[in-house]
């Protein structure tokens, strides 16, 4: 018995073991059987009107989640098409060398076909809407986030989805909001 595992033994925990599954079981469920991690955020802080472009404020949280994500690899940034996604994402993107890619809004399942299809065992980066978070969420296999209010920014959550699960990780970053 490892180190670990006897620990774990001992505070009466049953050892963890990565069992990855078999080639066979690889072809037939490949369709299930994807990889990735997605941080997924809404937009920063906007103004006002149809399509209102970044607040200082906002301006200013998108510039710290590119300083964030600098080191992560990202393979790709999903914007939506509105100018305070596009503003959101776009440092990150730049920052990896990347051209932010469009998803539509309300195209959950889109999105996640498009993050399988392109970036499986992966770093992506999806800056959304406060109603839309917790419908790509749970299309990424994390149900039960609630929708966000219309006043929170500084929610970051990292989707990693393994073949047999997805582990949510719920995180703040920059100036709270309410």
């Amino acid at each position: 018995m490892t180190r670990s595992a006897s620990a774990s033994a001992q505070a009466g925990l049953l050892p963890h073991h990565q069992i990855e599954p078999t080639a066979t079981i690889r072809r037939k469920l490949a369709a299930v059987l994807w990889t990735a991690t997605v941080v997924l955020v809404r937009h920063a802080e906007r103004g006002a009107g149809a399509d209102p472009a970044l607040t200082p404020a906002g301006q200013a949280r998108a510039a710290l989640l590119a300083r964030m994500l600098q080191d992560a690899n990202l393979s790709a940034v999903f914007v939506t098409d509105t100018t305070r996604s596009r503003q959101t994402g776009g440092p990150a993107a730049q920052g990896a060398g990347l051209q932010p890619t469009l998803y539509n809004a309300t195209d959950a399942a889109g999105l996640v076909a498009a993050i399988r299809a392109g970036h499986a065992g992966r770093t992506v980066l999806v800056v959304a809407h406060s109603n839309t978070v917790d419908d790509i969420a749970a299309a990424l296999g994390a149900p039960g986030l609630a929708e966000l209010a219309d006043s929170q920014f500084d929610r970051l959550f990292v989707l990693t989805r393994s073949w047999c699960a997805t582990r949510l990780l719920r995180l703040s970053y920059g100036t709270p909001t309410p």
